[in-house]
């Protein structure tokens, strides 16, 4: 690839087009902040706005049709991924907000009787210790020390002389279980 004077140079453009991976790369790093910036005007959440970029990248690197206008075909496409996800995501609340309503009756009419909230309470909480009790014992000493007692990661890693990132990986562990073995009472999980 030649020297890249002008973002709009055609040698540039040509080297993305054919796949070239040094230019895929400098575009990348030219345009990856301020494609972030642009899709976060659109989107609150910024996790979706990384992932929007992510796959403008992708496709422009699964296309490769980059015409003369390299400014103009990346802020388009950024900006028509923001509105295709906006668009998506008002028909997801639409849905979800009529589940939500029918969910939320139901539940406050199952809530509002006190016996079986009762009867639900503690069917749960023998159901949540019986769950942790199945744990391997590391793994069930990590889920305590860091959910019941409120210890934070660093201080259970010095505690049990393991690393933090065992740490973690124990309480990922013991979340997956517990989603599995408490999935008939919270079907969210």
């Amino acid at each position: 690839m030649s020297n890249i004077a002008s973002i709009n140079n055609e040698d540039f453009i040509n080297s993305i087009n054919e796949g070239d991976v040094a230019a895929f790369e400098i575009l990348f790093n030219l345009y990856q902040s301020k494609l972030l910036f642009l899709a976060s005007n659109y989107i609150a959440n910024r996790e979706d706005a990384e992932e929007i970029i992510q796959n403008v990248f992708i496709k422009i690197w699964s296309k490769k049709n980059i015409k003369s206008n390299l400014n103009g075909y990346i802020y388009t496409l950024t900006k028509n991924a923001c509105l295709d996800y906006l668009r998506t995501k008002k028909q997801q609340l639409n849905i979800e907000n009529n589940l939500l309503q029918l969910e939320a009756s139901i539940n406050y009419n199952a809530l509002s009787d006190d016996a079986a909230s009762l009867v639900l309470e503690r069917e749960l909480n023998e159901a949540v210790l019986k769950s942790i009790n199945l744990l391997p014992e590391k793994c069930k000493d990590v889920f305590i020390k860091s959910r019941i007692e409120g210890l934070k990661h660093k201080e259970i890693s010095k505690k049990m002389n393991i690393s933090p990132k065992t740490v973690e990986n124990h309480l990922t562990k013991a979340l997956k279980h517990l989603r599995v073995s408490l999935r008939d009472f919270f079907h969210f999980l």
